[in-house]
């Protein structure tokens, strides 16, 4: 394995990043021409009552709760959205495309960190570093179908819902909604990379199977911080995102014990 200086590193990096940066406007144009489709059937789907979450909870409360009770109501009718901005709907959609281009071309930018870093892995890491490259995608989708299908419609319903008088009418401001989409997909497709993100610092020999063993009540306390961070602080959100960061930091155990095992 050859070493490099310190500039050839830099200008390796400018390269894939340049690729990266390519890869991500191609994805958005592609976006921006389709944006009826991105929209219409996308973006504003959680806000219509036929959302395909609201009626699998409908059926989910129809089978297991009994037909004579009624059953949780999501939304009672489509969500009101309004735009107070004279350029508010043209800088959404650019926007809005720009964040689905990354979204889009995430696995093109996996797959050129993968190539930034494969000079300086060992023959025996270069032959599981395509499966992690592999699973690395996976868990991003797996986060942004989480926040996009379980966690948006519940924190739409308890924007919907909740209500300090019968006096003020919901009527929702448009980059508001647009935030609370882009936030709920972005943030659990990064937190769904936590198991990644301890391979690599158990490689780094910074955390160890051990000590996420040991301090598991601690991490508890902290993802319960983060669920409540990113919902807006009911129970059953909460709950909700809870429940995949227990499974992750789980997962997270078992592959900080199998990294370690292939250093040891």
């Amino acid at each position: 394995m050859k070493k490099m200086p310190f500039w050839k590193h830099i200008e390796e990096l400018r390269k894939h990043v340049i690729h990266c940066f390519f890869a991500i406007i191609i994805a958005m144009i592609i976006l921006m021409n389709n944006k009826n489709m991105i929209f219409d059937y996308i973006i504003f789907a959680p806000s219509k009552t036929d959302f395909i979450t609201y009626r699998i909870f409908y059926e989910f409360t129809n089978t297991f709760l009994g037909f004579h009770l009624n059953p949780v109501s999501f939304l009672s009718k489509n969500l009101e959205i309004q735009n107070r901005q004279i350029f508010g709907q043209f800088n959404i959609y650019v926007w809005t495309c720009f964040i689905g281009g990354v979204i889009l071309s995430s696995p093109y930018i996996f797959y050129e960190f993968w190539k930034f870093i494969k000079p300086a892995l060992s023959n025996e890491e270069r032959k599981y570093s395509r499966g992690i490259l592999i699973i690395v995608t996976l868990l991003f989708v797996l986060g942004v179908l989480f926040g996009y299908f379980i966690l948006c419609p519940f924190l739409i319903h308890f924007g919907y819902s909740f209500r300090i008088s019968d006096v003020p009418k919901n009527i929702f401001d448009l980059s508001d909604y647009i935030s609370l989409i882009i936030h709920s997909v972005l943030s659990m497709g990064i937190l769904f990379l936590f198991p990644f993100f301890i391979f690599l610092l158990t490689k780094m020999e910074l955390v160890s199977y051990t000590f996420l063993m040991k301090y598991r009540k601690h991490a508890f306390l902290i993802m319960l911080i983060i669920a409540s961070a990113i919902t807006p602080g009911d129970i059953l959100s909460t709950i909700i995102v809870l429940i995949p960061l227990l499974i992750l930091y789980e997962v997270s155990i078992y592959i900080s014990f199998s990294a370690n095992k292939k250093t040891s």
